[in-house]
Parts: structure tokens; C-alpha cells; sequence
């Protein structure tokens, strides 16, 4: 899913959409009409798929592109805004600023090495 996010070029636009086709699948068959991936309140699998709502906003910022956008994505982009706002998860969320500094450098690093 992160392909997006490693590659340039014409590899970049292809992990990008199939990367969103995986997303597709997660917030149909995984989501789907639920609040939450176990009903209406948060469970393990809100739980294992929760940093997704963080950071691959901020991946697909530094990659120039948007992965999951409320038109396309309007049940998984609903959860993520419901996610980060449940109190316990809000204030355990890592610094924004900080994810975007280290996901710069590790984006940096990941295209150095693709054209070495």
C-alpha cells in the first residue's frame, strides 16, 4: 500500500492506484456501512489498522499525491476523522510536524537508492 510512497515516475502512478485499490477492498468488504470495523465502537482492528488515519495522510502529502480523498473514500475517510477523535487516541497521536520531517528524510533516502 505504501508503494506510492517509495517510487517516482511512472511507478509512482501505479502504486498509487493500486494502492487505492487495496483501500477499495478495506473499506468495503472491511468497513462497510459500520462506524467503526467492529460496530459502533473502536475495537482491535480499529486498533491494528489505526495508524493508517495518521500516517498516510501525511505520506501521501510528501508524495504529492491523495490516497484517500472523502469523494472517493467517503466510509474510510469518515473513520479516520472518527478515529482521531476518540479522546484516548487524540492524545496519544505522534506530532505531525515531526512525522513530516522523518517521512521527508525516509522518502529522500527510498528514491536515492531506487536510482542508485
Amino acid at each position: 500500500m505504501c508503494g506510492f510512497f517509495i517510487t517516482g515516475g511512472e511507478q509512482h502512478v501505479r502504486a498509487t492506484k493500486e494502492g487505492q485499490e487495496q483501500l477499495r477492498i478495506f473499506e468495503e468488504q472491511g468497513l462497510g456501512d459500520k462506524k467503526f470495523f467492529e460496530g459502533d465502537e473502536i475495537g482491535m482492528a480499529d486498533l491494528a489498522f489505526g495508524s493508517l488515519a495518521w500516517w498516510l495522510p501525511v505520506m501521501s502529502e510528501i508524495a504529492g499525491v491523495k490516497v484517500i480523498e472523502a469523494e472517493s473514500f467517503p466510509r474510510l475517510h469518515a473513520w479516520i476523522q472518527r478515529f482521531k477523535e476518540f479522546p484516548t487516541i487524540k492524545e496519544t497521536l505522534p506530532d505531525r510536524s515531526a512525522l513530516l520531517t522523518y517521512f521527508k528524510d525516509r522518502r529522500a533516502t527510498f528514491l536515492a537508492l531506487a536510482k542508485s
